[in-house]
């Protein structure tokens, strides 16, 4: 198993997500790090999914992870 993880940007955050959906992780890497090394501030997530479960910036990653970013919702 390599030390990467799929990511899906979704809707306007699209523009971040690497190259072919995939990244490197180091060792103990969280969702935050990964997040800043996309160019994705805290500001710009309303929701993350890993694995297809919520998730937090705190959330550590795993080789093989599905990392998903959605942008927050607005509307009235």
């Amino acid at each position: 198993m390599s030390d990467t993880v799929t990511i899906r940007a979704l809707a306007t955050l699209a523009p971040y997500a690497p190259p072919g959906g995939v990244a490197s992780i180091g060792p103990g890497e969280t969702v935050g790090e990964l997040a800043d090394r996309l160019g994705l501030g805290a500001d710009d997530i309303g929701v993350i999914l890993v694995n297809g479960n919520p998730a937090t910036l705190e959330a550590p990653l795993t080789p093989g992870d599905a990392v998903s970013f959605v942008p927050p919702i607005t509307g009235g």
